[in-house]
């Protein structure tokens, strides 16, 4: 189960540091959920871009006056949906419909 560790920022970037069973996650399953974020973000119309940057560290790409809460409420969104592919099958299914990184 992937889980935020914690969050920071770092200039124009918002890390967020995720772990599954007290170590980084796998940047290939972070990258499923960059996917979802980037996708959300998309199709509300928010400006900012997601990113794996390392294994346990994802990036939301955008300037602090920029951000909202709901950039945070999309990463948690898409771990709901990584975790827990049942609970959230309208974002697991986007998921699949996006092409690989």
């Amino acid at each position: 189960m992937l889980k935020i560790k914690s969050i920071r920022d770092e200039g124009p970037r918002r890390l967020f540091e995720i772990h599954t069973a007290g170590s980084p996650a796998a940047a290939e399953a972070l990258g499923g959920v960059a996917r979802i974020a980037r996708r959300l973000v998309e199709e509300n119309e928010l400006p900012g871009a997601f990113e794996v940057l390392s294994e346990g560290t994802l990036a939301l790409e955008l300037e602090p006056d920029r951000r909202s809460f709901f950039h945070d409420g999309i990463v948690f969104a898409a771990l709901d949906a990584v975790n827990d592919p049942v609970k959230s099958p309208t974002l697991n299914r986007l998921e699949l419909d996006l092409p690989p990184e």
